[in-house]
């Protein structure tokens, strides 16, 4: 989180993909506090753990790096990723809604999406 929130201070190329202090400051804390409040709300309403810190520490080191705009981005293209990793399990009933699967890699791999594809989002999304 701290080298993310470092690279900040560097001069850098590409404003889409780091973004300036500011920015990344807001990407760090709303990348944790989204993850937190889910696990906050799901265990409200189920009562047992629905989530790790990990994934909300990763999410607020990914936020640190690149900015809070790439948080929702990089949020659909993981869960996207995970639901279509688990629904064959789950149509074939070798795994049911309630066995753990780690969070972190797909967010990981919806981080790498969002870096690939980053110009093309913003060509489309600032159109």
């Amino acid at each position: 989180m701290l080298i993310g929130f470092g690279k900040t201070f560097l001069i850098n190329s590409n404003i889409l993909l780091f973004p300036n202090f500011k920015q990344s400051l807001i990407g760090g804390v709303l990348g944790f506090f989204i993850i937190w409040l889910i696990i906050f709300l799901y265990k409200k309403l189920k009562n047992i753990e629905g989530m790790g810190l990990g994934d909300a520490k990763l999410l607020s080191a990914l936020g640190f790096w690149f900015g809070w705009v790439a948080l929702p981005f990089i949020l659909i293209f993981s869960s996207l990723i995970a639901l279509i990793y688990s629904l064959p399990s789950l149509i074939k009933k070798t795994k049911s809604m309630t066995t753990q699967i780690p969070f972190g890699p797909y967010l990981i791999i919806g981080c790498v999406i969002y870096i690939v594809l980053v110009d093309q989002i913003f060509f489309y999304v600032l159109r």
